[in-house]
């Protein structure tokens, strides 16, 4: 009688267990792609809120949140992220009193240079030229030209850090190149392995 209980009880904490972790993957998962959403919409002062606050004290968030205004309105410039979606979450980590998982994320970038339509067209040597940048960031057979319509079309997957201190709430910080001298300072090295 013991055995059985104890088996059952067993049983019942591993479900509690199995069901905690599917739980704050979810959550961080769904606060993700609020995040996202609120870029795609230019919400960006809102966005702001769900970045690790780590990140504020390299770049202020005032500053942060003007540089993303500049970059994403740019009327030379026509940028568009569509179909965002998280293609995996990993197992939350504890270090030093906060909570770090990886996710995995794609979207669609659509993209088109001289976005105003009195600017000249690009000649077949800077497309070429643009094209190949791209492709060497994001790999060749992730992007796309479309000569019609002047717009590259990129398939762009991104490793994500989020953070948070309760499991609940989550922030976050897109895995890049360029970030990294600041991802060094704010993140544990751990992380960045």
């Amino acid at each position: 009688m013991k055995i059985r209980s104890l088996f059952i009880l067993i049983v019942v904490c591993a479900g509690y267990i199995h069901s905690f972790a599917q739980d704050y993957k979810k959550t961080a998962e769904q606060q993700f792609m609020q995040y996202t959403n609120l870029i795609i919409k230019k919400d960006f002062r809102t966005a702001a809120g769900f970045i690790i606050e780590d990140f504020y004290s390299i770049i202020p968030r005032e500053q942060m949140i003007k540089a993303m205004e500049t970059v994403f309105n740019m009327p030379e410039f026509d940028y568009q992220i569509d179909s965002a979606k998280v293609l995996k979450v990993g197992d939350a980590r504890l270090i030093d009193s906060a909570h770090f998982l990886k996710l995995q994320y794609s979207n669609i970038l659509r993209m088109k240079f001289g976005g105003d339509s009195t600017l000249p067209d690009s000649t077949a040597a800077e497309n070429e030229f643009l094209t190949l940048t791209m492709q060497s960031k994001f790999g060749e057979p992730n992007v796309t030209y479309d000569k019609a319509s002047g717009y590259y079309t990129i398939l762009s997957m991104k490793d994500v850090i989020a953070k948070s201190k309760n499991l609940t709430d989550w922030k976050f910080i897109v895995m890049e190149e360029d970030k990294m001298p600041f991802l060094k300072k704010i993140l544990p090295k751990e992380l960045l392995e």
